[in-house]
Parts: structure tokens; sequence; C-alpha cells
């Protein structure tokens, strides 16, 4: 575990500065240090000459199969939008958080130094469960296909009030409603989106999938958990209605008779631990940071 790619959030000035004292610490310690092109002028701007000089740069999707793992400077949207590639090439991820509550990051940045323990092979994996989603038109074509450590989220337009909709698990509808959408989330993205709209918090280590309906125009409609192994299909009522999906933030607007197909990806998301936190211990002291604002 040698080769480490640095991926910072270009767009927080508290990131690029860790990155530029963790670059350091890494070269430091003999680490080779590895990142994407698009980088380069925004690591000119805050490295060392002598540091920056030793930064390997290359492009995307080579310089996936030469790094051992990926160190992600930023918050948990950092991390959401590298998982797809991390996942694909099986790479582990350790995170330094520069966000807010940031549940996926390992690290806070004055804890950096603890990256050595993972030349010395002192770190666990932490595997996460991700998801495959489909669009299916209605010819039956399958017309946008992408993979999410986080959630599916099919939601209505700007301008819309609500959007009639259906969820079938397993071929069984389950409920039909009108509100704001639907959220299907890993047990990983248990704790955002789906947890701010009432649905249950999820150990890592699940095996299950939750569905949480967005502001239900119904008093009995309610987010429940299901297995991992099942297939979730949404399909909204369009009559007019704009509609979206959103996988782990992105945006994709779903056309008339398109029907959004979720169930459990082959493919698994790692993360480097390295401090022996349990996952309660985690939620409590972020979930208390939060409520507190430190």
């Amino acid at each position: 575990m040698n080769r480490v790619m640095v991926q910072p959030n270009p767009t927080k000035e508290e990131a690029l500065n860790v990155s530029r004292e963790l670059i350091a610490l890494l070269l430091g310690e003999a680490f080779e240090v590895l990142a994407l092109e698009e980088f380069r002028e925004v690591l000119n701007r805050v490295l060392p000459q002598e540091d920056f000089a030793r930064v390997r740069f290359m492009e995307d999707p080579e310089i996936y199969p030469a790094c051992d793992f990926i160190m992600v400077v930023g918050g948990d949207g950092t991390i959401l939008r590298i998982a797809g590639q991390a996942s694909l090439y099986r790479k582990p991820v350790l995170g330094v958080n520069c966000g807010t509550v940031g549940f996926m990051s390992e690290l806070e940045p004055e804890e950096i130094e603890m990256v050595r323990s993972v030349k010395e092979g002192n770190f666990t994996l932490d595997d996460r469960i991700m998801l495959d989603i489909s669009v299916i038109n209605d010819k039956g074509e399958r017309v946008y296909t992408v993979t999410a450590l986080n959630e599916a989220v099919v939601t209505k337009g700007f301008f819309n009030r609500v959007i009639p909709l259906s969820v079938i698990v397993d071929s069984q509808e389950v409920f039909k409603f009108s509100g704001d959408g639907v959220i299907v989330t890993t047990p990983t993205g248990s704790t955002a989106y789906s947890l701010a709209a009432g649905g249950p918090i999820m150990a890592p280590s699940s095996d299950c999938l939750a569905v949480t309906p967005i502001c239900p125009h119904s008093l009995t409609i309610k987010s429940f958990v299901i297995s991992a192994a099942s297939i979730v299909t949404v399909m909204p009522e369009y009559k007019g209605h704009q509609v979206f999906l959103s996988p782990d933030g992105d945006t994709y607007e779903l056309q008339n008779g398109d029907t959004v197909v979720i169930q459990k990806s082959q493919r698994v998301f790692s993360l480097l631990r390295i401090k022996g936190q349990g996952f309660y211990e985690i939620i409590r002291q972020k979930l208390a940071n939060e409520r507190t604002g430190k």
C-alpha cells in the first residue's frame, strides 16, 4: 500500500490546505503520490514546487490501476463522486473530512498523520453494498444505467406540486401515492437524504435496502426495509409532470413512460478504517455534533 492517489475537493480552500499538508506528509513517509491531471493547475497553486515536482499526474482511467488506495480530502460528497471508479477498480478509499458531518470520512484534518498505519498494514476494509440503477423506456429499452453508493431518488420537478407514483418490490406493488418522490437507499445512504426524510438508520454491514417516501400525501405510507436481494421498480405517472432520477446527487430527467429499476450491484465500495471506531460511536459523535453545531 505504497502508491496513493490524492483526490481533493478543489472548490474548498480548507480541503486544498489540508491536501498540501497531506501530500507533504505522504512524500516524507516515502509514499508515491498520484493525482488526476485535472488537478495539476490547482495543486501547482497550493503546493511548494519541490512537492509539486514529485507528484505523478495521470489521466482517468489510467490512474486507478496504478494506485493502491485513494485519499479523498473533502466531504462525503467528494467520496461519492469517486465511488464509481474506485469500486470498478476495487481501490479502497480513506477520507479526510473537510465537510460538515462526514459519515464516511475516517480522519479529521488534525489526524492525517495516522495515514502511516496504512503503510504498516494496520487497517481494515469496510465494504459497502452499491446500487445498479436502470431506466427502461416504454419500448422496454434500457436508456440509462448507473451505479450508486448512497441512493436512487425519483423526485418531482421544481415547479410541480406532487407526482403520483407506484413502488413495486419483486413484482408486488407495495404502495401508490402522490408526493414529492421516493428514495431507495443502501445502508451507507441511510444517514443521508433518507434519514432527513424520516427513514431508518441501517448499520453499514446490513444486507438490506430502505424505501423512503418523500412527503407523501398519506398518513399510512412510511419508510420500510427490504432484503438487498429484492428488485425495486418505481413507476411515475407523468401526466405532464416533470420527473427526475437522482443517483447520488446527479440528475437525469425521465421521459414519459420511463420506469426506474433499482437492485443491489455486484460492485462493492471499500473504505479504509484505521481508527477502530464502531459504527454506533461514529453515529453518536456525528449526529451530536450536528445538533450542537460543533
